[in-house]
């Protein structure tokens, strides 16, 4: 891993640096309502000197669905190579019947999460069914809309049945409005002894594929987060340099007022374990990383 000098570092200096990028979507590039312009810059910039973008999402959705709503967010498809989701990786595996538990999941499944998000395994030979008594496993796409409930959670840890996680992530922004993912459901049925199976970062596998997409070694990427828990952790985990914005779910850690709370910053990484290579405020061209160094805290 590098270290990087802090000290009027701009990301566009630092940049250049690397041939691959592997690029968070929420927090990142937009706030799930509209994108930001720097971070769009960016992008234009890395495309102009042929540098290799690998967008990596946490999204339990259908990587086409993203695409297509990244489009309306004015992130054309010509702005990266490959769009890699956890909720692709969770329909291709299960088409496959991969890995070793797949062949014996069963074909019904219960659904958590918003209603809206029920179909990511269409076209595949599942049934979705009302009752989780009728289940032979469970399908986490959120937090929100329909929920099972603890009871439900209850009785399916006690019937053993495999939980599958589409989104790893515990909470996302989306505006100004903190909002919670499957992670929290994940979370929470493995507190009553059921089997989780997450799909997406900070998996190991997630980031090998990114690499093998972008066709680069660890060394040559440079990974670009909002989340310590999940982007951060990932490329450590994957030996791959890394950066972590503030301008998503870590945003309280820097005030404008009273700058980057480093201090409390440490304590997170303690916490998590994970640390990046640097820090920015948000990605743009022109930040200059506010502080570097962090990997030996955790």
């Amino acid at each position: 891993m590098r270290n990087f000098n802090g000290d009027q570092t701009t990301f566009r200096n630092i940049a250049e640096s690397f041939e691959g990028f592997i690029i968070d979507l929420f927090g990142v590039l937009h706030d799930g309502v509209r994108s930001f312009p720097p971070a769009l810059d960016v992008l234009r910039h890395l495309r102009s000197t042929n540098k290799r973008i690998c967008l990596l999402s946490n999204s339990p959705r259908r990587t086409q669905q993203v695409a297509t709503r990244l489009q309306s967010m004015k992130i054309d498809v010509g702005y990266y190579d490959v769009l890699i989701t956890s909720g692709e990786l969770v329909f291709e595996s299960l088409s496959k019947r991969e890995p070793s538990f797949m062949p014996t999941l069963g074909s019904r499944f219960f659904h958590i999460g918003p209603d809206e998000l029920s179909g990511l395994l269409t076209g595949l030979a599942f049934a979705r069914v009302a009752d989780v008594s009728d289940a032979d496993f469970v399908l986490a796409t959120g937090a929100s809309g329909q929920t099972a409930g603890h009871a439900a959670l209850k009785e399916a840890a006690a019937r053993n049945l495999p939980l599958i996680c589409a989104n790893p992530d515990l909470s996302v922004l989306i505006g100004d409005r903190e909002v919670a993912c499957a992670g929290v459901v994940a979370a929470e049925y493995e507190s009553f002894g059921g089997r989780v199976y997450r799909f997406g970062k900070p998996a190991l596998p997630t980031y090998q594929k990114a690499l093998g997409m972008l066709q680069l070694p660890p060394n040559r990427v440079l990974a670009i987060g909002d989340s310590l828990a999940t982007d951060i952790t990932g490329a450590n985990q994957a030996n791959i340099s890394s950066a972590l914005v503030l301008s998503g779910i870590h945003h309280h850690y820097f005030r404008s007022r009273h700058g980057f709370d480093r201090a409390a910053f440490e304590q997170l990484c303690q916490k998590h374990g994970s640390c990046p290579s640097l820090i920015l405020s948000s990605l743009g061209l022109k930040e200059v990383a506010l502080d570097a160094g962090f990997e030996n805290l955790a």
